[in-house]
């Protein structure tokens, strides 16, 4: 998964920004000095930078130009207190605390579309099943020609299934397979997500996920559906 570099002193702050981050299917890597944001990002490729912009004194204008210069590809996301700030800098996102999460959300699915469209391997790559498309370069799902909304982890469960539509997934391999190494998740948070995506499934068209009690999730084949012609996505 992609990394961001995050900046902030705050760790509650940290511990939010890691999860929205991970749901979208990004690694939160925390960064205490804003010195060393610039040095990770040039040994370390990033998708993004987070800086908390109201936080210590350092010389804000030349990290601004340094990170563009050493990693011209990552996007800059800035938190921004605007009483006692002026001069709004620029920026590929400026987040005025306390945020809307779903400003950054958007912002997010947006570079996730943009950094997981050209990864290696998958490119061009379509996964079928039923009425069901999946379009693993751009990260967009189809059903009967439509388009199924879906964020980063829904996205890797039911990609995990349609690898292997038949066959059985236990919760432990999709929680193994689709959060990031080391989470601590639930079994039960499995079924809330799979739930999630079922309703997203079923507007439009038959249940397609198969419920094993005491096993976990598998596909099948719905009667009465004629398998669309491949899409361009």
């Amino acid at each position: 998964m992609a990394k961001v570099l995050v900046c902030v002193a705050d760790a509650q702050l940290f511990l939010l920004l890691r999860h929205v981050l991970a749901n979208e299917g990004f690694i939160a890597h925390l960064v205490t000095q804003p010195s060393d944001v610039v040095r990770l990002c040039r040994t370390e490729p990033a998708a993004a930078a987070l800086v908390d912009w109201s936080e210590g004194t350092f010389d804000k204008g030349s990290l601004l130009a340094t990170l563009r210069s050493v990693a011209p590809s990552a996007a800059v996301i800035l938190l921004w207190r605007v009483q006692g700030q002026t001069g709004a800098p620029a920026c590929d996102l400026l987040l005025e605390r306390p945020f809307n999460p779903a400003v950054l959300l958007q912002f997010l699915r947006r570079l996730r579309n943009l950094h997981l469209a050209g990864l290696a391997g998958a490119s061009g790559t379509v996964l079928r099943f039923s009425d069901l498309e999946m379009n693993l370069s751009a990260m967009r799902v189809k059903r009967a020609g439509k388009e199924v909304v879906l964020t980063a982890l829904q996205f890797r469960l039911l990609r995990h299934l349609m690898q292997a539509p038949t066959v059985v997934c236990r919760r432990e391999d999709l929680i193994d397979n689709c959060w990031p190494e080391h989470s601590e998740v639930e079994p039960r948070t499995v079924d809330i997500h799979i739930g999630h995506i079922r309703r997203a499934l079923n507007a439009l068209g038959p249940d397609l996920i198969r419920t094993v009690r005491g096993r976990g999730y598998a596909l099948h084949m719905a009667s009465g559906i004629k398998p669309p012609k491949p899409s361009n996505f």
